[in-house]
């Protein structure tokens, strides 16, 4: 059996690299009018060959919680998920919308996920194998390791919001883009969608 499986990471408490970005994107790169929220996850797809999906589901779910390099229980809050079956942890991730500015709320804001991972393969490799190490009844046979920056944002359509996220993203000079350097980093989208 093969399954793919997504585990979402996120601090519980407030996080500083998120506050960071925040004021550095709407105080000192001027996006405070179209910049609604931000988040930033942990994130790791994986290629999962098991006996059967709930029992790889539930064994990865096992050795991520053992493992601080994934999760820790005391300061982070997790979604494991796979198409077909019950999702595990308590990240609440299609309601976390977080708005950071009080003016108009996410009206007319979308959702935009976005993937940032490094040019090389080294650290999806890493991941992988420090998983394979703990897992009983399932093997990694392929892993994505990055980080999602969710990025709520004023636009007229989904294909704006995507177009405002990626200008963003990537870092061009002082005064453009901030979330990933491309020398080497690299960035997909995920998700698009219509906040709130």
């Amino acid at each position: 059996m093969k399954l793919t499986c997504n585990l979402w990471v996120r601090l519980k408490v407030i996080d500083l690299v998120v506050q960071t970005a925040w004021m550095t994107l709407t105080e000192k790169l001027d996006l405070g009018r179209d910049l609604v929220g931000l988040a930033r996850y942990s994130f790791w797809r994986m290629e999962l060959e098991g006996r059967d999906a709930e029992s790889a589901l539930a064994d990865v779910d096992r050795a991520i919680r053992l493992d601080s390099a994934f999760t820790n229980q005391n300061k982070h809050v997790y979604l494991l998920e796979a198409v077909g079956l019950s999702p595990i942890g308590g990240l609440a991730l299609g309601r976390d919308y977080p708005v950071m500015t009080e003016e108009g709320g996410t009206e007319g804001a979308y959702a935009v996920d976005c993937l940032v991972r490094e040019l090389t393969t080294a650290r999806d490799e890493g991941y992988r194998d420090r998983l394979n190490v703990r897992l009983e009844s399932a093997e990694v046979t392929g892993m994505v390791a990055g980080e999602v920056w969710r990025v709520i944002l004023r636009a007229g359509s989904e294909a704006e919001a995507v177009e405002k996220v990626e200008e963003m993203a990537v870092t061009r000079s002082r005064r453009q883009g901030l979330l990933l350097n491309p020398h080497y980093q690299r960035f997909e989208i995920l998700a698009a969608r219509p906040a709130g």
